[in-house]
């Protein structure tokens, strides 16, 4: 009877001694309202219990019901069996503040002291046997105060209905538990206790990435991180060395976006699937079979100092100096591998913005679609071929190949079709002086990157350009007039841009290298004219370059009305083109060559009738009076001089007038310039009697021509 009342007694007689002990028996006060023992059964029950944290007010953890179920017969062969343990309402609430968790006093209580370790050499292994081990609705609560965030996982549940030190069939555990937005983990896991084996599948569904914002926002400027991940996670292992588990499975996201402190989107996605084949971390080997990426965003803006990816993610910076010693720390562990069978990227978009200019200049790329078959670390050579559409209007299409191990082996096959010229106009007013008032540009390159010597063949077509000069610009470009002598006979201009460099030079930068190149370009083009002139009327460069005369002879004579004829159809092609036609000779070499034609060196003691009736023998009537040759010539018999410069001014004036009567007669709308140049120059010393030909822009005016010279900065 006594032990009867004992047994009934105990359970509240425990309950209490445990309550009122507990600091000492376990670091924390706690308190439960029912403790329950069934002799008969072996089974052991708590109701509502709870465990406070150090202050004896909050509550740490705390549970609905707790049920052990021993078998105690086996404990007679040496077994430690349990034939249930069933665990309802498990609430835990962990929280950290800097380094130190809630719970750090309880390890520190219960840490054990220093001993001489137990020689178990010749020991029996454990034998042991449980059974019907269930979690059920379990919670827990995470609250980190540095960040100021707060974590919850509810309805946590788990089963596995045997595990067993003999068992040879697998064991079976599942496991689940909701997050916050009707998203769920879940996990099935299966071991074979006799060898060790193991394998399982952990699937995500939902995963908020909002979750982790206040962990990614210390160490990057972002306002939002969104998005969903679902993922299907499959690993196979030997708990005798668990590190070379082997991991496959499916890893997608879902509407990503992360945005930067001013709430602007800069990255983002629709779905990024990621199929992983065979992840070996213990080989460093990692096998993707395929990466697709579906409407990708990326927001970049580039500044003359940095650009907004760098300044949102450079906290990172911060990491350099652990991840330099990390790297040595590598340095002698195995090399690693890895392999991408397939990366797609579909429908992307790349908003990109400068301020290199002082404005911004704003360009849209979309329908971004890249595709490649296989990436290997292995790879020698590795190809992509990708499309996009350039600011709604323009198409480009890449193919590109490269080698991975080292990037001065590459090669580029580029088209661009439709790119709108209006769209470069900041460029083009900031450092040319210009505006784009239309145009449409084909470009097409072949390029070749030979162990760092670039190779680059470009090709330009550019069609219904039309350029205004707006005064100013970074460099004194004659573009305008530049292009207007490079227009073909259907207004397009075609270029062939050659580009060579050694990329081994440090100095050298590819895109100062084209730069240099187009500006030669142009200045070539304006100040040698007539090489692209005669293209268009099919001539020879020296046919638009002078048209010589020798005196007496002031009839046009066919080659030189074929060279006439060349200007009026440069004229009708060329309606912007200004022609001028400038009268140039050397007064010394024309006096002489009158004096020898005319005889004038054996007629200084002639008479005036005989000087003059043998001048007017070899020039058109009416151009030379008598009393002309009576004023100049007859008065100083003496001294020729005034008289030889009667005769050139006449004669000069004469081809004057019959060239501009010729074009007139073929043309009358001509508006060619035909005048007498500044015959004191020193480049017109010692030149035969000619037409000098110079082109200029129709509308240049002394407050907007277009000079052709190089300010300093134009040589670089």
């Amino acid at each position: 009877m006594v032990i009867i009342i004992i047994m009934l007694a105990f359970p509240s007689f425990a309950k209490n001694y445990l309550i009122k002990n507990s600091k000492e028996f376990l670091g924390r006060q706690i308190d439960m309202e029912k403790l329950r023992i069934n002799y008969f059964t072996s089974t052991l029950k708590v109701y509502n219990f709870k465990m406070y944290e150090a202050n004896d007010k909050d509550i740490f953890t705390s549970f609905d019901t707790l049920l052990i179920n021993v078998a105690p017969l086996k404990y007679l062969s040496n077994v430690k069996a349990l034939e249930q343990f069933y665990l309802e309402g498990l609430r835990v609430n962990i929280s950290k503040k800097d380094s130190v968790f809630n719970y750090d006093d309880l390890l520190a209580y219960h840490k054990p002291s220093d001993s001489v370790k137990t020689d178990t050499t010749g020991k029996a292994s454990v034998k042991y046997l449980l059974e019907n081990l269930e979690l059920k609705n379990a919670s827990f609560l995470y609250y980190n105060a540095n960040v100021d965030d707060e974590t919850r996982i509810d309805n946590f549940s788990f089963l596995i209905p045997r595990i067993s030190w003999d068992q040879e069939q697998e064991s079976n555990a599942k496991l689940k538990f909701n997050l916050d937005n009707d998203g769920y983990v879940e996990s099935d896991f299966n071991m074979f206790p006799q060898t060790g084996e193991f394998n399982g599948t952990i699937r995500f569904n939902q995963l908020p990435l909002n979750s982790f914002y206040k962990y990614v926002a210390q160490y990057a400027r972002i306002n939002a991180l969104e998005g969903t991940v679902n993922s299907t996670i499959n690993f196979n292992g030997n708990s005798k060395n668990p590190n070379e588990t082997i991991l496959s499975g499916t890893i997608e996201g879902l509407k990503l976006m992360l945005t930067d402190q001013n709430n602007q989107k800069i990255l983002g996605g629709e779905k990024v699937t990621c199929k992983l084949k065979k992840i070996d971390p213990a080989k460093a080997s990692y096998i993707i079979e395929s990466l697709n990426v579906e409407e990708p965003y990326i927001k970049f803006e580039l500044d003359t100092v940095s650009n907004n990816l760098s300044r949102i993610f450079n906290p990172f910076e911060d990491l350099k100096e652990s991840d330099e010693k990390n790297s040595e720390n590598l340095s002698g562990e195995k090399k690693i591998y890895y392999a991408i069978n397939n990366v797609e990227v579909k429908n992307g978009v790349l908003d990109y913005t400068d301020n290199l200019t002082g404005k911004p200049f704003d360009y849209h790329l979309s329908e971004i679609l890249i595709d490649t078959d296989s990436i290997k670390s292995e790879s020698e050579w590795v190809e992509f071929t990708s499309d996009m559409l350039l600011n709604n209007r323009g198409t480009l299409k890449a193919e590109v190949g490269f080698n991975p191990a080292n990037l001065k082996n590459m090669h580029l096959d580029i088209a661009i079709k439709d790119f709108l010229l209006s769209d470069l106009n900041i460029y083009a007013n900031y450092y040319a002086g210009h505006s784009v008032l239309r145009g449409d540009m084909f470009y097409f390159t072949d390029s070749k990157i030979t162990n760092g010597i670039i190779e680059s063949n470009n090709n330009l077509l550019i069609k219904n350009v039309s350029v205004e000069n707006i005064k100013g610009g970074l460099y004194s470009l004659p573009l305008k007039f530049a292009v207007l002598l490079l227009k073909d006979k259907n207004g397009d201009i075609e270029l062939t841009v050659p580009v060579r460099g050694d990329l081994n030079k440090p100095e050298i930068d590819v895109w100062k290298i084209v730069w240099a190149t187009l500006k030669k370009l142009i200045f070539n083009t304006t100040k040698n004219p007539v090489k692209h002139l005669a293209q268009l009327v099919d001539a020879k460069p020296k046919d638009l370059e002078q048209i010589t005369f020798k005196y007496p002879d002031t009839i046009i004579n066919t080659e030189q009305q074929r060279k006439l004829d060349l200007l009026l159809r440069l004229e009708k092609i060329k309606p912007g083109l200004q022609i001028e036609m400038n009268y140039i000779a050397d007064n010394d070499l024309l006096r002489e060559e009158i004096a020898k034609v005319n005889g004038l060196d054996s007629l200084k003691n002639a008479s005036e009738d005989t000087i003059y009736e043998n001048i007017k023998t070899n020039l058109p009537a009416d151009s030379l009076s008598r009393d002309s040759v009576s004023v100049e010539i007859g008065l100083e018999k003496s001294n020729l001089s005034p008289q030889l410069d009667s005769i050139a001014q006449q004669y000069s004036d004469a081809l004057m007038l019959n060239i501009k009567n010729y074009l007139k007669t073929k043309q009358p709308e001509t508006i060619i310039k035909v005048q007498k140049a500044d015959q004191k120059k020193p480049e017109n010393v010692g030149a035969v009697t000619q037409f000098k030909m110079k082109y200029t822009m129709k509308d240049s005016s002394a407050g907007n021509k277009e000079e052709l010279q190089e300010t300093p900065n134009d040589k670089n």
